[in-house]
């Protein structure tokens, strides 16, 4: 890493002394566990299980989980730190999700029976345990209210029939929450949320989800025959509340991926600006070319204005004072903003731009999937008007 990019990210006032701390060893651990490798993983198809151990072991999962449940007992922070520094690897694009169970573990603390704090939240930090979060399927994406997957009382069980689709890490994980719609109630009331183990009979999953990417990570779908979980399995121990606990962590997801395309932006100029520096065009550097210095300009005035509204944001997200139409204009202006990045640096790279041997071919396609992921820009579009819209 060029002294240009190893500074990213750190000594902005949002941040304090143990958020700088741990950035740093989180910036190490890409750099010696996951950069290396980046390459033999992409050729095997999909990093190792074993990297979320090794995580776990060095406290890199959870951190704001508190001690009693494994965790290192910081704020909500330091999650967002873990999904910038994806942002800020030459390799986080193909890692995809990557290290990505904390917003499930984050559910369940909020959520979860303290049983379901225990026994799960302990694993996760860890890393003995992957896990993701399972509300979208393959007919229904923006609409979570059209869920066909049922759960159906069974005694003290239920059985649960259907599928959930890009679900995160799909080929390594251990454990699913899966949204599932339960007779005897309407609306809303109507879903629950079930702690699902994917080792549990009737719980099946396809391949790797083919992308327009390649990569060493990725998604996968998941299949539920008749799959039997008891009641105590489902979240927080309450029926009826499945979708409301599953938009509870939005904020933090929507408002951490934005914090992750600032950063993945940032690296992207800085990377760029060292290509056109060193790359020669008749007789001259790139880079002094005025059109070059043009679209360099554009594109720093854009992403110094994405970071400072998403650090505004974490600051009132620090005091509990964030919206969700603030993180769903966080959201919507900055994978806008990030597609116009990567779109130009890919240009300004010119043919080695859509090289796999330079990082921004990967960072470029993977910023495509941001104005889809988490809400779409269209939904997000809905979500703001809601604030002004009035019948």
């Amino acid at each position: 890493m060029s002294h240009s990019t190893a500074t990213l990210g750190y000594n902005r006032p949002v941040f304090s002394e143990e958020h700088e701390l741990y950035r740093s060893h989180l910036r190490k651990f890409f750099e010696t566990e996951i950069a290396p490798h980046i390459v033999e993983w992409e050729t095997m198809g999909f990093f190792p299980r074993e990297l979320f151990r090794t995580a776990g072991q060095r406290g890199l999962i959870g951190g704001f989980i508190p001690e009693a449940y494994g965790g290192a007992g910081g704020d909500s922070l330091l999650h967002v730190v873990l999904m910038e520094e994806h942002g800020y690897s030459p390799a986080g694009a193909s890692m995809e999700a990557g290290l990505s169970s904390e917003v499930t573990a984050f559910s369940i603390l909020e959520s979860g029976t303290e049983e379901q704090k225990r026994h799960w939240l302990p694993a996760i930090c860890s890393g003995e345990v992957v896990c993701d979060l399972g509300l979208t399927e393959s007919h229904s994406g923006s609409d979570p209210k059209s869920v066909r997957t049922r759960a159906q009382r069974a005694g003290d069980d239920f059985l649960i029939s259907g599928e959930k689709s890009w679900i995160s890490n799909g080929p390594i994980l251990d454990m699913i929450i899966v949204v599932a719609r339960c007779d005897g109630a309407d609306g809303d009331a109507s879903f629950n949320a079930f702690i699902v183990d994917t080792r549990s009979p009737g719980v099946s999953v396809s391949e790797p989800t083919p992308l327009m990417m390649r990569s060493a990570g990725g998604v996968a779908q998941f299949f539920f025959d008749e799959v039997r979980v008891p009641a105590s399995s489902i979240l927080g121990g309450e029926e009826g509340r499945g979708l409301s606990f599953m938009m509870g962590n939005i904020n933090l997801a929507r408002l951490a991926t934005a914090a992750r395309m600032v950063a993945a932006c940032e690296l992207a100029f800085e990377l760029t600006l060292d290509f056109v520096k060193s790359r020669q065009a008749f007789g001259r550097r790139v880079l002094d070319f005025q059109n070059t210095q043009f679209k360099l300009a554009q594109l720093k005035t854009e992403i110094a204005v994405g970071r400072a509204y998403v650090d505004s944001l974490l600051h009132a997200m620090s005091s509990g004072a964030v919206t969700q139409t603030e993180t769903s204009m966080a959201k919507l202006w900055v994978s806008e903003m990030e597609g116009r990045v990567m779109d130009e640096c890919v240009q300004l790279h010119g043919g080695a731009g859509v090289s796999h041997e330079y990082p921004i071919a990967a960072m470029y396609a993977f910023a495509r999937i941001h104005r889809i992921y988490l809400g779409t820009s269209e939904i997000q579009k809905v979500a703001i008007a809601r604030s002004f819209v009035r019948d």
